[in-house]
């Protein structure tokens, strides 16, 4: 079985083991193209089959996250599981203030990752080096994100809501932590939902798409089964076009890759394996 198939990841299970009880059910190899943090939940794409091989693609796709979060409090995992490291009980915070530093976060800002995150050093995870105390002799170095829209969906200080819509690699644990210093007063999520990602929302969750079509947002290059031929033996060929990265279809609409047209030249990136016999057509 090829294809992806889009999940909707309970509280309280690992990314991981989410995926592996569908590749177990289902009897095939799979995988993801984007972990949810254990207490977070919502959307994953899970890719099966030779679909593991196009998980990186999905890296383009914005993400929209609702969480829900609370002022006043910090802690150092950044969400109500972790130990409590600054309390505020006199918040002068209204809705109004709120609102009015959310627009501030709109655009590329810079976030550092937080210490219980997946994020690598040295070949292991912050996570595990936080749990160990280790964590004083390392740096986790500030990265780049962009927050393309965020909205206020509810606000009862010190409890508040929001929508956002970000790019892979943000961590909304950190943008409520962030929102919470900006207003001076500090603040930790209490729950995170994932309810999109590009086109994939929760209406599509429990369907699974062909490869051709889950990767709806690489423009399609048509060519014919001599040129494909030549592409799977990783041969590099002429072709002038706009430079990109393209999905490889045939003339008769089959998915047979990823290429990458640039400065004239045309090659592939990731190709399927088939058996499937060309037939030589003229160029």
């Amino acid at each position: 079985m090829d294809g992806f198939y889009i999940g909707y990841k309970p509280v309280g299970i690992s990314s991981s083991k989410f995926v592996l009880d569908i590749a177990k059910s289902l009897n095939t190899k799979a995988g993801h193209t984007g972990t949810l943090d254990l207490e977070a939940e919502g959307i994953m794409i899970v890719a099966l089959g030779q679909a593991t091989k196009y998980t990186q693609y999905f890296n383009a796709l914005e993400k929209t996250y609702e969480a829900k979060a609370i002022l006043g409090i910090k802690t150092d995992t950044q969400d109500i599981t972790g130990n409590v490291i600054q309390k505020i009980e006199d918040i002068k915070v209204s809705c109004e203030d709120l609102k009015n530093i959310l627009s501030k976060f709109v655009g590329e800002i810079t976030q550092v990752p937080p210490i219980y995150s997946a994020k690598k050093i040295n070949g292991k995870k912050a996570y595990k080096l936080a749990r160990e105390n280790k964590m004083e002799h390392f740096e986790l170095k500030p990265i780049t994100v962009n927050i393309y829209s965020i909205e206020l969906l509810e606000c009862n200080i010190p409890y508040f809501s929001i929508r956002a819509k970000v790019s892979t690699g943000t961590y909304i644990r950190t943008l409520i932590n962030d929102i919470g210093d900006a207003l001076t007063v500090g603040a930790t999520t209490e729950l995170i939902k994932r309810i999109a990602i590009g086109n994939f929302d929760e209406g599509s969750v429990g369907k699974i798409y062909n490869i051709k079509d889950a990767l709806y947002f690489l423009p399609p290059l048509i060519l014919n089964n001599n040129f494909i031929k030549s592409l799977k033996h990783g041969k590099i060929l002429k072709y002038h076009s706009q430079n990109g990265i393209y999905k490889l279809l045939s003339e008769d609409d089959k998915f047979h890759g990823i290429v990458e047209i640039k400065n004239g030249f045309l090659k592939a990136l990731r190709m399927q394996s088939d058996n499937d016999m060309y037939h030589i057509d003229k160029i």
